[in-house]
């Protein structure tokens, strides 16, 4: 992860994922009524079952795990001739991809062959932020005052996701802490765009004086405007997704509501759109007409 791109790609990962959440959300609330309306449609519903978000996960932190131990050169080693742990930097990403990849294989069982597995997937995505926040925490040892005050900023990032998750868990119901989960992803991933632009690809292409006290007051200031212009782009993304699902989502697909309490309803959703008599019937019927 010492590069440019080995900060740009989690940054990315994490950017699309706090988008896409945000994305969900509105389909939710617009298109769905909060979760009281099911979509009809043979292909939706397919698209309900698919347990997309988990795959996408286990790959990313797959592709992570390859790229960190063979580029630029392999890695794979632990421990070097004399017996001293050797690559220690990239055995710290490694061991971050690790969780993520395990909370998205929750993910993905959860959704698929164990249903059990879904109350669980909160816990872990709140481990895996938490692991990730420790390692980057003492990822900086020996390090130039700057490249420490801008990893120190990226921990304070990860660990508000890893607290919203598990919190979110905690209490459910509680739509701040879904926000603040989204919130502080996308905050996480626009830093380490930041981390990388700073150390590897400065603008105007000059270092950044290490130990300048005007470059770690920019820093710190920077690290709160990208906080306030993170909010503003999860608004925009949430009112772009309702525009757009209020002017042709409802006119273009079928909805059909949702029977029982707030609490079956959830029973439901849970299930990601498992099949059951209901949904068998349906298809009977749409076959028949």
């Amino acid at each position: 992860m010492g590069t440019f791109i080995g900060h740009a790609a989690p940054g990315f990962f994490f950017i699309v994922f706090a988008l896409w959440w945000m994305i969900q959300y509105a389909y939710h609330q617009i298109a769905l009524d909060n979760g009281r309306l099911q979509p009809r449609g043979r292909l939706l519903r397919v698209l309900h079952r698919l347990p997309l978000e988990g795959i996408v996960i286990v790959v990313f932190a797959i592709s992570g795990w390859i790229g960190e131990m063979s580029y630029p050169a392999p890695k794979w080693t632990m421990f070097s001739s004399d017996g001293e742990f050797t690559h220690q930097v990239e055995w710290q990403h490694v061991t971050m991809y690790t969780y993520f990849g395990i909370y998205g294989a929750t993910k993905l069982v959860g959704s698929t062959v164990l249903p059990d597995a879904k109350y669980y997937e909160k816990p872990m995505g709140a481990l895996a932020y938490f692991i990730e926040g420790l390692l980057f925490f003492y990822h900086t040892h020996g390090r130039e005052h700057l490249d420490i005050l801008l990893h120190n900023f990226l921990v304070i990032a990860i660990w508000s996701c890893s607290f919203s998750a598990f919190m979110e868990f905690l209490i459910p119901k509680q739509r701040l802490f879904f926000h603040m989960r989204v919130l502080s992803t996308l905050w996480q991933g626009t830093w380490f765009w930041q981390v990388g632009f700073v150390l590897y690809l400065p603008p105007g292409g000059e270092e950044w004086d290490q130990d300048s006290m005007g470059n770690a007051m920019l820093t710190t200031a920077s690290f709160t405007w990208h906080l306030l212009a993170d909010m503003f782009v999860l608004l925009v993304v949430y009112a772009s997704t309702s525009i757009v699902l209020k002017v042709t989502g409802k006119a273009a697909v079928k909805y059909s509501l949702m029977e029982g309490d707030e609490e079956e309803i959830e029973v439901k959703l849970l299930r990601n759109g498992s099949r059951n008599k209901q949904d068998d019937s349906e298809e009977e019927e749409e076959r028949g007409s």
